[in-house]
């Protein structure tokens, strides 16, 4: 399956592939199956085709993922990642995912306390990029990779509702200022807005809104 994936694209079957070097091989591939090419040619033929473009965008999901690359990798050296069955955690990690979440919880709409800790999670994500490089393409360490890769699926996953913490929190500032007028502002709950505004003198509440 890994091989597949590579070979399909005709890339290298390492870790360190960024994805500017897969969506290039990806277009260079899905060129080769696209419908004008086969426009004029029998409907089976266009099938073919078809479920060619069908591996093709597979594949290329497969490898932009470090997560889903790493996991190919490792099941190519008969190592199973157990991204399913497998919930254990060391104790650490564990320890520092719960930290991340309180903070992300305490964060509540604070753009700035978001921004640092997106900047704290994605510098704890780069180093288990370049962890796993060393592992899976320099040292051939998979049993290694195996939980450096586990440790890659919570961050992501953390990154992805930190995203979406801050998207949020956007959206109802956003639809905060929209508001026709200084009266239905000053309605607003006080769970939709900042601490800081919460408690801001009146005169400073007028003068904002």
């Amino acid at each position: 399956m890994a091989q597949n994936a590579f070979t399909l694209l005709s890339l290298p079957a390492v870790f360190a592939l960024s994805e500017e070097k897969v969506e290039e091989a990806w277009r260079r591939a899905i060129a080769l199956v696209h419908p004008d090419k086969f426009a004029s040619r029998p409907a089976a033929e266009r099938r073919v085709a078809e479920q060619w473009a069908g591996r093709i965008n597979e594949a290329r999901d497969a490898l932009i993922d470090p997560v889903s690359r790493a996991t190919l990798l490792l099941q190519n050296a008969g190592v199973d990642v157990g991204r399913e069955t497998d919930t254990r955690m060391p104790g650490d990690f564990l320890m520092q995912q719960m930290l991340w979440r309180e903070a992300l919880e305490d964060a509540g709409g604070d753009a700035d306390k978001i921004r640092r800790l997106t900047t704290e999670v994605q510098a704890s994500r780069d180093e288990l990029i370049a962890q796993l490089t060393r592992s899976i393409d320099v040292e051939h360490d998979f049993d290694g990779a195996r939980s450096q890769v586990r440790r890659l699926m919570f961050v992501e996953k953390l990154l992805k509702e930190i995203h979406r913490a801050g998207s949020s929190a956007a959206a109802k500032c956003w639809d905060f200022c929209r508001l026709p007028n200084r009266a239905c502002r000053l309605r607003l709950t006080k769970s939709a807005l900042p601490p800081a505004l919460i408690w801001a003198p009146p005169i400073l509440w007028w003068r904002l809104f």
